[in-house]
């Protein structure tokens, strides 16, 4: 299983539509076995798959070692899309017990997910860099990085370059980035170019080709409790992250599904 953490240290980055909608992506064209982990106290990628959080097992009792990981997996609205979710319990769950007095409890995720068996592991995370981000970033084998064209993006960038440096010494962590996710993408944008000199000045190489513009369509999916490829499969945003995931998945060496490319020109014409 490949565990990718979706990080940025920067809110509304669109962080936790990007992990869904190329989690369901992977699902729906791919035939991939996908597990959304919500470690985001705020359980917006519960949420956006019509999950209640406080009406539903959580990561929380897991990381308590009260519960096996396997035990509160809950099936999404997409085949082969799972997920592990998240409450505001979650907030603060490495002052409780056992977690407290664990000098390795940042470990945890890593050894609870390595349990489980799936294509695919992708792990939302919090926009800060305390003890859920670190967990996360201990449990991947790689990062996916968001970013929206804007100056205090590029600031967060800058401490996400230099924290994946940091990484590169701690011998408990293998981790590479895998790409740069730009949301909110607008071809006419004035700063467009400086934007990614600058991005790519960090991360050199690394920013996906695909991009994600801004569309109502996403909004729409959420409060339907599901991914925009269900609820508006040739809306602009379900072409995008269909062009992504594609992408995605040449980046880690996989070929896409037979069935795939007929499926994904639905959402492109």
């Amino acid at each position: 299983m490949l565990t990718f953490v979706f990080c940025s240290f920067k809110g509304g980055t669109a962080k936790t539509s990007s992990a869904l909608h190329i989690g369901a992506c992977l699902a729906k064209y791919h035939k991939k076995r996908v597990l959304l982990v919500d470690f985001d106290p705020q359980a917006n990628l519960s949420r956006g798959l019509g999950i209640d959080p406080d009406g539903a097992e959580t990561i929380v009792p897991v990381l308590q070692d009260k519960r096996a990981a396997a035990e509160v997996i809950q099936n999404s609205p997409v085949h082969g899309l799972d997920i592990i979710s998240a409450n505001t319990w979650l907030d603060g769950v490495e002052s409780t017990a056992p977690l407290v007095g664990d000098l390795f409890a940042h470990l945890k995720l890593k050894k609870k997910l390595a349990e489980l068996s799936y294509d695919y592991c992708f792990i939302d995370t919090p926009p800060s860099l305390g003890w859920l981000t670190q967990s996360a970033f201990y449990a991947s084998n790689h990062s996916i990085i968001c970013a929206m064209p804007e100056p205090y993006s590029i600031l967060a960038f800058n401490r996400l370059r230099d924290y994946h440096h940091s990484l590169a010494a701690n011998e408990y962590i293998s981790l590479s980035c895998k790409g740069v996710i730009l949301t909110f993408w607008d071809e006419r944008g004035a700063t467009n170019e400086k934007f990614l000199e600058a991005i790519d000045k960090s991360f050199p190489g690394l920013i996906f080709q695909s991009k994600v513009r801004r569309d109502i369509s996403v909004n729409t999916a959420i409060m339907y409790g599901k991914p925009v490829i269900d609820v508006k499969e040739k809306s602009r945003a379900s072409c995008d992250y269909q062009k992504l995931t594609d992408e995605f998945l040449e980046r880690v060496g996989v070929k896409p599904h037979l069935e795939s490319s007929i499926a994904s020109s639905l959402g492109r014409k």
